[in-house]
């Protein structure tokens, strides 16, 4: 009788922790690390529910950001929408509602993304963002604009702009700064609080923001290096050279970091690709004045915040990195293990860019043994 009386004791103490939510802040900090990064007066298009659930409490319940117009994709998609446009006097809706183009729906009043888009990127000075993803195809809209990692979200902008940002030289350093700046908010809200995997399941809502927090790290780092390599590859014969190193060598600490510190998700091929090809850029560039400083802008994460988990162990230092003279000889053995263990994977023979990386792995590796 004292066992059974026990029972409801023992389960109090066992689920407790993991039921306890009285300190938990993760859905308003997750909200804050995207508002917080947008600009003034911006429009932001939300496709995904703990997106929008979270950002309509912090502006509808705390007064958070109302210069911001936020609006739910999925809604738009329906007929009723059209009684709803009143609520938001500041868009511009050149249709009943939003669908897919070349459709009966779409002949009878609807508009598609590019469309909706075309009618207030002059509107809102082309502040306009998105989280989520689209619910159609939209061919026109692929054409015509492209998403640039923003924070937690991404950019809309008009590709012939944006193709014409990046043809200057410093683009990549640009990008690099600005976006450095987003991220210190984003980090200040989350990295030293993610939700635990150990308390929060794969089936939980609060397990998502943990993998956004690394998915977006690691296109925030993808693209700063496909700008850099690329604006390196442009200027590099030209008389004007330009300094991508900076860039090369964050994007390459940022994908390490994820790796690292991303203890859920195995890393797919194409992140030890672009790490191969960061350390490739590195041990290349003649650029002077040394190794380029690397701000580190995270806290101490990790399961339960512990701050004794590093996660730069891969990092280039003067003190941990035995036998190894300087940082390039460093860049290059890295180098060798991240594409080493990209051509080993059997899933990166559908990768693109397979080939020539295997080329240039087989060349400098034979041309090391002559």
């Amino acid at each position: 009788a004292l066992a059974i009386l026990c029972l409801p004791l023992f389960a109090h103490k066992q689920n407790y922790s993991i039921s306890d939510q009285s300190d938990t802040m993760h859905f308003r900090n997750y909200a804050l690390s995207i508002l917080d990064t947008l600009p003034m007066n911006s429009l932001f298009i939300i496709n995904y529910d703990q997106q929008w659930t979270s950002i309509r409490y912090m502006q509808e319940c705390e007064g958070v950001r109302p210069d911001i117009t936020s609006v739910n994709l999925s809604m738009m998609s329906y007929l009723w929408w059209e009684s709803k446009r009143f609520l938001y006097d500041k868009i511009v809706f050149p249709g009943t509602h939003y669908t897919r183009g070349n459709t009966i729906p779409w002949i009878n009043g609807g508009f598609t993304f590019s469309e909706f888009i075309n009618a207030n990127v002059n509107q809102y000075n082309e502040n306009i963002f998105i989280g989520g993803k689209l619910n159609y195809d939209d061919p026109q809209y692929d054409e015509k604009y492209e998403e640039i990692p923003h924070g937690l979200v991404r950019r809309i902008v008009n590709r012939s702009l944006s193709n014409e940002e990046r043809s200057k030289i410093g683009y990549s350093e640009h990008y690099r700064l600005d976006s450095l700046a987003w991220w210190r908010v984003v980090s200040g809200y989350l990295s030293a609080n993610l939700p635990s995997k150990s308390k929060y399941s794969e089936k939980t809502w609060e397990r998502t923001i943990r993998i956004e927090f690394f998915d977006h790290l690691t296109s925030r780092a993808t693209y700063l290096l496909d700008v850099a390599v690329k604006e390196k590859e442009t200027f590099e014969k030209g008389q004007n050279k330009t300094r991508v190193l900076s860039s090369i060598v964050e994007a390459a600490a940022w994908l390490e970091m994820a790796i690292s510190w991303d203890d859920v998700n195995p890393p797919p091929p194409e992140m030890r690709k672009n790490l191969g090809l960061a350390y490739m850029n590195m041990v290349r560039s003649d650029e002077g004045g040394g190794f380029p400083f690397f701000e580190d802008i995270f806290h101490a994460g990790g399961d339960n915040n512990d701050p004794n988990q590093d996660h730069r162990h891969n990092w280039w230092t003067h003190k941990n990195q035995e036998g190894v003279k300087n940082w390039k000889q460093w860049a290059t053995l890295r180098w060798k293990e991240e594409w080493g263990s990209f051509l080993e994977l059997d899933s990166s023979r559908a990768v693109p860019g397979y080939d020539q990386v295997k080329i240039i792995y087989d060349a400098v590796l034979n041309r090391a043994s002559m």
